[in-house]
This record gives C-alpha cells, sequence and structure tokens, in this order.
C-alpha cells in the first residue's frame, strides 16, 4: 500500500492519520518523523529524480498546476511573516487541496514503483537514503567566533544542515547537495566552525580505508597494526620509511599500468579484477553494478566497496545510538562523527568495536575527540 508523509500526519488512501499501517510500506521519500523499517522509496528507485521528473503524461498537467496551487498558499503565508514548516499544515491548507496534492503524489510514486526495476541491492540502498536524509535533517551549531575575523562574513549566512546526496556519484560516495553546508570541502582550518550540541565530538576514522578494502578483496588477513608501516615492514622488507612507502604504495595502486612486485604478490589486483570486473561492468561486493573502463575498473571497486563498507559501520552506530543523547552528526568520506553526550561514555569502548569490526574483518579505527571540529585531538580508550 502507499502512504505520503506531511511533517508528523500521514496520508493514506484520501484521509490524514498519526501512524503508519504496517500494510503500508511504499512512499516517495523519507520523514525523520517516521523512522519505519522496511519502508520503500520512490526516489531511490529513481536514484534521485524529482517527482514532476518522473510523472506520467496522463497526470502531468494536473500535477503541474496542484504544484503552483500549493506553491501560491506557500507564499501567502510568507508574505505575511508565517513560516508554513512551522505550522500544522494540513489544518491550515485546504483539505481538498492537500488531497489533490498527496493523491497525485502517490498516483506518480505507484507509476515508479511499477515501471522501475528493483536493483538486487534495493534494500542497502534504502537504508543509506534513509541515513543521508536523517542527517540532512539536522541543525548543525555554527559558532564564527572559532575562525578568523575576516572569514566570518562569508560564512554569516551558511546554511546550517549537511543535505547528502547518496546518488550523484558513479560510485555511491556521498556528495552534498546545492544549499548545503559545505562539510565535505571545508578547509582544515575552518572546521573550528563547527561545534557540537552536545559536550564534544568523537570521530571515528578507518585507518588507511581504501587500502584496507583492497587487501580484504586480495582475501588477505587485516594487520592489526597501521596499514602503512605494515606495508613498509611486510611488503617492503623495511627498505623505505612509512612515508615513502605510502607514496610508493597509492602510485602503484591509482596507476594500473604502473608494476611493482611485491605489491602485486600482497594485493593482487590481476586477481581481484577478474573475479569483480567483467564485460565493462564491476559488480562490488554490495551488489552496485558500475560502468568502467580497464583505466578506472580498479579505482571504481575500491572506492565504491569502501564507502558501503563505511556506510554499513556507520549505520550500525547510529542503530547503537537510537534512544540515547549522543547522535551522528556528520559523515566526511571514510570517517564518522558523533555528536556525544558524556552520558554515554560508558558504551564509547562498544560504539569502537561496533565500527572496527566489518564484514571483511577488523578495521583499525583512529578515534579522536574535540569541543569543536577544529580541535580534535586522539583518543586513547
Amino acid at each position: 500500500m502507499y502512504f505520503q508523509t506531511l511533517q508528523n500526519k500521514v496520508f493514506l488512501q484520501g484521509q490524514v492519520i498519526d501512524y503508519i499501517p504496517k500494510s503500508a510500506t511504499k512512499t516517495w521519500e523519507f520523514n525523520p518523523k517516521f523512522p519505519t523499517s522496511g519502508t520503500k522509496y520512490g526516489i531511490v528507485l529513481t536514484e534521485g529524480q524529482g517527482l514532476s521528473d518522473v510523472c506520467p503524461a496522463t497526470i502531468s498537467k494536473e500535477w503541474e498546476n496542484c504544484q503552483k496551487k500549493m506553491k501560491a498558499f506557500v507564499k501567502s503565508f510568507q508574505h505575511v511573516g508565517c513560516d508554513p514548516a512551522r505550522m500544522n499544515v494540513h489544518t491550515v491548507f485546504p483539505f481538498d487541496l492537500i488531497n489533490q496534492y498527496f493523491t497525485l503524489k502517490n498516483q506518480i510514486c505507484q507509476h515508479v514503483f511499477e515501471t522501475y526495476e528493483e536493483k538486487e541491492n534495493s534494500d542497502f540502498l534504502n537504508q543509506i537514503y534513509s541515513f543521508c536524509s536523517k542527517i540532512s535533517g539536522q541543525e548543525i551549531k555554527i559558532n564564527l567566533s572559532n575562525i578568523p575575523f575576516h572569514l566570518r562574513k562569508k560564512f554569516k549566512d551558511v546554511p546550517t544542515k549537511v543535505k547528502y546526496n547518496p546518488f550523484k556519484s558513479v560510485t555511491g560516495r556521498l556528495t552534498t547537495r546545492k544549499g548545503s553546508f559545505p562539510i565535505l570541502t571545508l578547509k582544515k582550518e575552518l572546521r573550528g566552525l563547527v561545534e557540537p550540541h552536545r559536550a564534544c565530538f568523537v570521530e571515528l576514522d578507518f585507518n588507511a580505508a581504501e587500502l584496507r578494502t583492497f587487501l580484504a578483496l586480495a582475501e588477505q588477513e587485516q594487520p592489526e597494526g597501521d596499514l602503512h608501516s605494515w606495508i613498509a615492514e611486510e611488503v617492503f622488507e623495511g627498505k623505505y620509511t612509512r612515508e615513502k612507502s605510502k607514496q610508493k604504495t597509492f602510485a602503484w595502486f591509482y596507476n594500473p599500468e604502473k608494476e611493482n612486485k611485491a605489491l602485486e604478490k600482497i594485493f593482487n589486483r590481476k586477481k581481484i579484477l577478474q573475479r569483480w570486473y567483467k564485460d565493462g561492468i564491476i559488480t562490488t561486493p554490495f551488489g552496485r553494478k558500475i560502468e568502467a573502463d580497464d583505466h578506472h575498473a580498479l579505482n571504481y571497486l575500491i572506492q565504491s566497496t569502501t564507502s558501503d563498507l563505511f556506510l554499513e559501520q556507520a549505520m550500525k552506530v547510529d542503530k547503537m545510538l537510537e534512544g540515547r543523547r549522543s547522535n551522528v552528526a556528520f559523515t566526511i568520506h571514510d570517517s564518522l562523527v558523533i555528536d556525544f553526550d558524556l552520558e554515554d561514555m560508558e558504551i564509547i569502548k562498544s560504539i569502537l568495536g561496533r565500527f572496527e569490526e566489518t564484514r571483511f574483518g577488523k578495521f583499525k579505527t583512529n578515534i579522536a575527540g574535540g569541543r569543536n571540529f577544529g580541535q580534535m585531538k586522539e583518543m586513547n580508550i
């Protein structure tokens, strides 16, 4: 059964109710006020397209006119200084208009579910979308006094929500939407701008995430310590410093034409590609299918798998924090940042342990904390 949500209400079969029946499992988009598991989202099937983009021709004109009416009502309230987002829209907008809007939205949603092919990994993609949408609905705390005076004007009116886009990148790696706080591109010297709502930030960051994924796909065990130090000692037999070893490893990793017998013996990229790359298509362990040429195939495989592995672990931590004062604040590539309340100190080791234990084995994780995002220091727990 199809349903749509409106603020803290549910539109179902022409009625506005307070809950989602078990029989209602398909809707267009996520609503953080109704974080139900098992819900399927039309926007995920369309890979982020808008309702108007996928509206069937038979109702497109009616949908266009209905949208115009809804926008006109919104503008009329804004004109007199009222914010519809802070009002019970279902009580102040004409019910006939609300009914028409969500009836049409349901019809578009049904059209999508009936005509778009559901992917084998759709459950996982729905979970990622829900996780990203949950974060996107949260306000982040900005403190301009933590950055140089001459830069404060630039960030005075910066958006205060991190709006992730899980659909734009070919590998599934998160990007941000227009109108988002620029968390993914924020320079390190400006990170102090972001403060926690609770006591502090706690950051969990995989050690050498992509190389560990590479190692896992080569069916090698994960070293317990720093991976770059392990490569310097075990692969290059101590011939190079950690930094020099790191440079040589990445130079080989990102250039498929470059050869290195010592690295190939451990990482075995030829064997990996034989398993995961066929007929111009990468199929990742998470079920993503990505078109690629020979030059990009390995990079796409590693980046996509690492991103999905990180998100899988991040969602596990998010699940652990349900009902607690701490919450996931945002993510930056392979780094998870928690807005941490000291009441939850008793579970911090469990959080770290949960994050480290992946489907590919234990990924060593660096943990840091700070009063703002620019003051993160290594933690020993």
